[in-house]
């Protein structure tokens, strides 16, 4: 219990140094191009990282009519990433709080309405997003599904999003249906109490060099060979022959198996990438690289 619980900690720490080197880079290149609007300046009497962070994002709109039309939808983008960037140093309660603002000001033009959903799953959501933030992506995606004025297909993409993201929150447990290498049906609640890697591939050539990264890795194996982890590999795509044919050039000890319409299930938002779950199934990280894993396990 105790090696697990040091396992844990270890991931979850690399995994936050990795967050941080991608927001270092961003708040660089912001500072050396020019902007769609002068941002705010945070008075002398914030003397704290945080206080700062909080006035800058209260006020980053002030000098930008988001009622006029999104002339370009490049520029605005550019300035909604560098407004998500302060998310990170900033209370919780301010983002949220200024996040529902800025949606409900947003609503007062349909085209704009929809640029901001778009950006904002991009820049909050999507596989080039530099900061992910399940809550407040959420929160937008709520407004966006509840807006009777958008298509009722827009909402319905939203409305989904919510679902998958919802059943897939950090803490939550996670647990889905597969076949196995076997050609039986089994759970992810089936396995054995211990840190998983739920490695999520497709077809791809991708994929099949981070399941030969991984596959090789010295340390993921001792760990695996210890009992301390499982690597459970689930293709979410349709086979190409006869699955347990295929099954049998798969790692003989990782968990394998197949679930093609996975995606729709859970919250999968680039493939390959893993979850990794403790010994009760719930969600540690999600949609992280085998870069990363390695990183974790080095």
């Amino acid at each position: 219990m105790c090696k697990n619980r040091m396992l844990r900690n270890r991931i979850l720490l690399i995994m936050s140094l990795l967050w941080l080197g991608v927001a270092s880079m961003r708040a660089q290149d912001a500072a050396s191009r020019p902007t769609l609007f002068p941002y705010p300046q945070a008075p002398d009497t914030c003397t704290t990282l945080e206080s700062r962070c909080n006035y800058i994002i209260t006020h980053f709109w002030d000098q930008y009519d988001i009622s006029r039309p999104i002339a370009d939808e490049d520029a605005f983008e550019g300035a909604f990433r560098d407004f998500v960037d302060f998310f990170k140093y900033a209370h919780r309660n301010i983002v949220m709080s200024t996040m529902r603002d800025f949606m409900f000001k947003a609503q007062t033009n349909t085209g704009n309405l929809e640029k901001v959903g778009r950006v904002a799953e991009r820049s909050l959501y999507g596989t080039q997003a530099e900061f992910w933030s399940d809550e407040v992506y959420v929160e937008v995606a709520r407004f966006m599904a509840g807006a009777s004025r958008l298509k009722k297909n827009v909402r319905e993409h939203y409305r989904d999003q919510v679902t998958r993201i919802e059943r897939t929150q950090t803490g939550a447990v996670l647990d889905f249906e597969f076949t196995d290498a076997r050609g039986d049906r089994k759970r992810l609640s089936d396995l054995p109490a211990t840190v998983a890697v739920v490695f999520l591939t497709d077809n791809g050539s991708d994929s099949s060099i981070d399941r030969l990264r991984l596959s090789t890795d010295v340390n993921v194996n001792a760990l695996i060979e210890a009992g301390q982890l499982v690597v459970v590999n689930v293709l979410v795509d349709k086979c190409s022959g006869r699955w347990t044919d295929e099954a049998q050039s798969l790692p003989a000890n990782w968990v394998n198996g197949y679930n093609e319409r996975l995606d729709d299930e859970i919250d999968v938002r680039m493939l390959p990438s893993c979850f990794v779950v403790d010994a009760e199934h719930k969600i540690m990280n999600k949609n992280v690289s085998v870069e990363a894993i390695k990183q974790a396990f080095d």
